[in-house]
């Protein structure tokens, strides 16, 4: 089934729930807050409405779920049909949950500690082209977001010297920071804890509907891989429990991070001999 022949399918089943209903298109349109030319093309099957509009329809037309569903089947068959990568992803999830043991993911990250860790990662690039090449697009800005965020993430990742330590503080509290939004939770694994089943490394879920979930492993070099299996789906929203019960409570967690970047202030004394 090609992309046209999935949302081919949604707009018909929008348009048979919305006669079904004896709901008239205008009336719909302003239920679900886009224009009635819009609506016309979502029935068409012409473009993907989004996560938002598909909720909305879903809940005016009393679809229990069953149309938000057929939305999110769509959209990640279309969105998994080529070369994808976690930035293309993010934009339409319910609820992404991360796992960092060892460095914090792209979108919780300052552009100066990317950088950083760019340069880490492919040391023989030129330092004026470096900061030029850093993906911006995926940062994280919770204002405003549906996206809810729970990012747990080992101690180690927060106190490895990657970058200067003022970069290194910035990210501490640039992430503090985002932690206070309604849309993001931060659980931090401290250092002193023993072994736990998060060990071999990084992964997220990301949540597009109730019944619809992603897996995405990520990879040293290049595209990481995407996951849609039931059992593997399963097997990593399990591990993402148990590594949250291992974890810090929120607000824990939040005061362990401005802990480890009170650290990194210079002390006055510190301050002046610098200079």
């Amino acid at each position: 089934m090609g992309p046209l022949d999935r949302w081919e399918g949604f707009g018909a089943r929008v348009w048979t729930a919305r006669r079904q209903h004896s709901v008239p298109l205008d009336y719909l349109a302003a239920q679900v807050y886009v224009t009635s030319e819009m609506l016309q093309e979502i029935e068409s099957g012409a473009l993907d409405p989004g996560r938002r509009v598909a909720q909305d329809l879903d809940r005016v037309l009393n679809c229990g779920g069953q149309l938000w569903d057929v939305w999110a089947s769509a959209h990640l068959a279309t969105l998994l049909q080529g070369r994808v990568t976690i930035t293309d992803v993010l934009p339409e999830a319910l609820q992404v949950r991360a796992y960092a043991p060892l460095v914090l993911p792209d979108p919780y990250l300052t552009d100066s500690y990317a950088a950083a860790l760019h340069r880490l990662e492919a040391p023989m690039n030129l330092p004026l082209s470096t900061d030029a090449l850093v993906e911006t697009s995926g940062r994280l800005h919770p204002t405003g977001s549906t996206t809810s965020h729970c990012l747990v993430v080992d101690e180690t990742a927060l106190i490895r010297h990657l970058a200067p330590a003022e970069t290194l503080r910035a990210q501490l509290l640039h992430l503090h920071h985002l932690a206070q939004h309604d849309h993001v939770t931060v659980h931090l694994i401290p250092a002193t804890t023993g072994p736990h089943p998060g060990l071999r490394g990084a992964f997220w879920t990301l949540c597009y509907s109730p019944a619809r979930t992603l897996v995405y492993t990520p990879h040293p070099c290049g595209t990481g891989h995407f996951h849609r299996e039931s059992a593997t789906v399963k097997a990593y929203t399990d591990l993402y429990s148990t590594l949250q019960g291992v974890a810090l409570p929120a607000e824990d967690s939040l005061h362990r991070i401005a802990e480890l970047a009170a650290r990194l202030t210079p002390s006055p004394r510190q301050a002046l001999t610098g200079h």
